[in-house]
């Protein structure tokens, strides 16, 4: 109240308290208040750099019998126009058990994701390489159609070759 009788009589007009404006506190002054706006984008950032970096991560431990989606990294158009051949990469120490496959054909595009069981995070697993191949029935030819890592929806090149180990 002191403060807007003053303001009427000294500037000649009314003027709000800083808190009234909705600015920063009366206790702060400008430098304390960016550094605290500095200190809260900052942290803001790195929350959703965060979530980014994990978005694709599972959260938590794998609950038993439960599958996950994994890569494969190439794809084969077989002689049977009606039959797509893709090979993961498997390891000889962590093989991926019960691989099923999901398939969603669209006219430009099929998307294969594949899934196996889970295998335990405290697990340790090797490097090496064993190439794995999943024959997948279509309902149309694969034609000109990309082919597309379900589980990162991503391309896959396509080799019109025939598969290794067929």
């Amino acid at each position: 109240m002191l403060y807007q009788a003053v303001a009427r009589t000294g500037l000649g007009g009314l003027l709000p308290e800083p808190s009234e404006t909705r600015q920063r506190p009366i206790g702060m002054n400008r430098s304390q208040w960016a550094t605290v706006a500095a200190v809260a984008s900052v942290i803001a950032a790195l929350m959703g750099v965060a979530l980014l970096w994990n978005a694709d991560r599972p959260t938590g431990p794998a609950s038993p019998g439960a599958r996950e989606a994994f890569g494969f990294d190439a794809a084969y158009a077989d002689p049977d126009p009606m039959v797509l051949v893709v090979r993961f990469g498997d390891s000889s120490s962590c093989p991926s058990k019960a691989v099923r496959h999901d398939v969603v054909q669209e006219p430009n595009r099929v998307v294969v994701t594949l899934t196996r069981e889970s295998i335990p995070a405290d697990r340790a697993c090797t490097s090496d390489y064993g190439a794995k191949l999943v024959r997948i029935s279509l309902t149309a030819s694969l034609g000109s159609r990309a082919v597309i890592d379900g589980s990162r929806m991503k391309p896959v090149p396509i080799s019109t070759g025939s598969p290794p180990f067929s």
